[in-house]
């Protein structure tokens, strides 16, 4: 029984793969340049004003095999968070983006606290990861997720996936790595998170739209 079982997995993949590879053969991939660039398109949005963007040296952005990105802080009154996007345009770059598991300890922080979690938008469900990470005195939680055209999660393997899956059905690759950085500045986690979660759902309706090219 588990023979015939793996035998029709087998089967199953194999016809899959094919499928994907004649709709590919038939359909040409759009992976042309945004009409505009992240840094023009958010520049604000939804009462967040863009201020502090910060630029990588170019060995930084060819490491990262990077298409266009943003590092920049926002605020809204009081509120400052920072948001990063390295953004891609195909397949082939899907995992490119540096895992902050192995960044951030790279870089000196300590992390901890991690977990996934959802959260609810008019514009679809966004799946992510949350941690915490102290360098020093320096302390900060951490929201990210991979993109993949018009899908979220919080690891590349199903960003892999969706990415594909996008490129068969949608003749698109696009897919990024979004991080959301908030100051602890002597607030819970749970405070950092309520403020890093009203910052996404207020951006991601404006970033989906600019995957899209609508923007």
């Amino acid at each position: 029984m588990g023979q015939i079982s793996n035998t029709r997995i087998i089967v199953l993949i194999i016809c899959f793969a094919l499928s994907g590879a004649f709709v590919h053969k038939q359909r040409a991939s759009n992976n042309s340049m945004k009409r505009t660039s992240l840094s023009q398109a958010f520049s604000d949005f939804q009462g967040w004003k863009g201020h502090g963007s910060s630029s990588f040296d170019q060995e930084v952005v060819k490491s990262l095999a990077l298409d266009d990105y943003l590092n920049q802080s926002y605020s809204n009154g009081s509120e400052i968070v920072n948001l990063y996007i390295g953004y891609y345009l195909t397949l082939k770059k899907v995992g490119a983006a540096h895992s902050p598991l192995v960044c951030f300890p790279g870089q000196g922080w300590v992390v901890s606290d991690k977990t996934t979690k959802e959260i609810k938008t008019k514009d679809g469900n966004i799946d992510l990861a949350v941690m915490l990470v102290t360098r020093g005195q320096e302390k900060n939680l951490v929201l990210y997720w991979f993109q993949a055209f018009d899908k979220t999660c919080p690891g590349t393997f199903l960003q892999k996936i969706y990415t594909f899956w996008a490129k068969v059905m949608h003749c698109r690759e696009d897919n990024a790595f979004v991080r959301v950085t908030v100051d602890m500045n002597g607030r819970s986690m749970e405070e950092a998170y309520e403020k890093g979660q009203n910052f996404i759902k207020a951006f991601y309706p404006r970033f989906l739209e600019y995957v899209k090219d609508k923007v």
